[in-house]
């Protein structure tokens, strides 16, 4: 899935708006400034079999909310992978982080899909550390950027996790991180989630045809597969942590 956020510049005085990071790496500002760090850590993958079996959940979000700093600090990027979708049982998302002198921002990774409902992913170090949502059978786990109750958040009975933060990614930016819906249920269709949401249920029966869940979404948790022919289904993949890093207006 294609990272779409808002501008690349135009914050306060021609500041960038929005960094996003999608692999490990030292980062180095480039400008002076002050910045906000969101941390999100990667997706659960989800399960699939012929019964119950549950998505991902999805990865933790940590938020420094102002940080000043200059063109010679260094930060260390960690970038958690989404765990893979798996036959009765996924993989569990891995850890993001950002360190520095005096700092260490820390949001694992979703819980692993299978024959019981996984937790989502917790954070340390933050001004705010919410855990992610927890996987269903309906779809993965969505990330919780303003810590709606990750057992009762949108989605979790309708397919895979909204993000509690949806509505049109590319205004993010200056602070906001606007993230979207999960996937639906479906029965063969695609049904990936977007944005910070989770994967939906694929049902689909039948020794013809393998079964995925979709696909979850920037630190959103893969949804569950459901075949009659067991090993025909499959959990989708648990979307990759990031981190974005945005300047905030003067």
């Amino acid at each position: 899935m294609a990272i779409i956020l808002g501008g690349g510049s135009g914050g306060g005085g021609g500041l960038p708006v929005n960094i996003a990071l999608t692999e490990s790496q030292t980062w180095l500002p480039p400008v002076d400034g002050t910045i906000r760090i969101h941390v999100i850590g990667g997706g659960g993958g989800g399960a699939g079999y012929n019964d119950t079996r549950y998505g991902g959940g999805g990865g933790g979000y940590c938020q420094l909310n102002s940080l000043a700093v200059t063109t010679s600090d260094s930060f260390v990027v960690m970038i958690g992978a989404g765990g893979g979708g798996g036959s009765q049982a996924g993989a569990a998302g891995g850890t993001s982080s950002v360190a520095s002198t005096g700092l260490l921002l820390r949001a694992f990774g979703g819980g692993a899909g299978g024959s019981s409902a996984p937790t989502g992913g917790v954070c340390t170090g933050g001004d705010y550390n919410y855990q992610g949502q927890v996987g269903t059978t309906y779809g993965g786990g969505g990330v919780m950027v303003h810590g709606t109750n990750p057992a009762t958040g949108p989605g979790v009975s309708e397919g895979g996790g909204d993000c509690d933060s949806m509505g049109d990614v590319s205004l993010s930016g200056h602070g906001l991180l606007i993230g979207g819906r999960g996937g639906d249920v479906s029965q063969g269709a695609s049904n990936h989630g977007e944005f910070l949401a989770g994967g939906g249920l694929n049902q689909r029966d039948g020794s013809s045809y393998f079964t995925v869940g979709g696909k979850g979404g920037v630190g959103g948790g893969g949804g569950p597969g459901k075949n009659s022919t067991y090993y025909r289904a499959y959990g989708g993949d648990g979307g990759d942590g990031i981190v974005v890093i945005q300047y905030l207006p003067s």
